[in-house]
């Protein structure tokens, strides 16, 4: 099974970046890192410095308008309902669009003049939150849109494989 997961994220992935070379743009692979997720990061993006107390990777656009969070967390099956009443609500947000199941959710919507996007994911058998986390200017949402789609599709995928690897942890 994890083979089978890994060969659909590693064909998501190759897609992608066929298509990218067809536009004419590359994807970002972090030294050390295995293909997945980040991969999908535009090269031109760059990587945030790192927060103090939080271990998650963030990506900030050329124009610096924009950003991507990728990070972990670890999953309390007692609090499962409470962590994404968390990820749901955010002072200052007005949500269009919220889908929910036992163990994912979507959240997104406007923050003023902007859009905001979160998923997160429960992993590793229960015991991790994949999340990702979007931010940029509500008059590029169809130039995100695309993108969100990717990166959406394959934390899907990457909550299924190897959980040895994390993104980074929130503390």
């Amino acid at each position: 099974m994890r083979k089978l997961v890994l060969i659909a994220l590693l064909l998501a992935v190759t897609a992608t970046a066929a298509d990218a070379r067809r536009r004419g743009h590359g994807y970002l692979r972090m030294a050390g890192q295995a293909p997945g997720i980040e991969a999908l990061v535009p090269p031109d993006w760059r990587l945030a410095p790192q927060e103090e107390n939080w271990q998650g990777r963030r990506f900030l656009s050329p124009e610096g308008d924009a950003w991507l969070a990728l990070y972990s967390s670890p999953a309390d099956p007692q609090a499962l309902t409470e962590h994404l009443k968390k990820v749901t609500f955010v002072e200052g947000e007005d949500i269009t669009y919220l889908r929910r199941d036992r163990d994912w959710l979507v959240v997104s919507g406007f923050k003023a003049d902007r859009i905001f996007y979160r998923k997160v994911v429960l992993a590793c058998g229960g015991s991790t939150w994949r999340h990702i986390a979007f931010e940029y200017p509500a008059e590029a949402k169809r130039s995100f849109d695309r993108f969100v789609s990717r990166i959406s599709s394959a934390m899907d995928v990457a909550a299924r494989a190897d959980c040895n690897e994390t993104v980074g942890r929130a503390n």
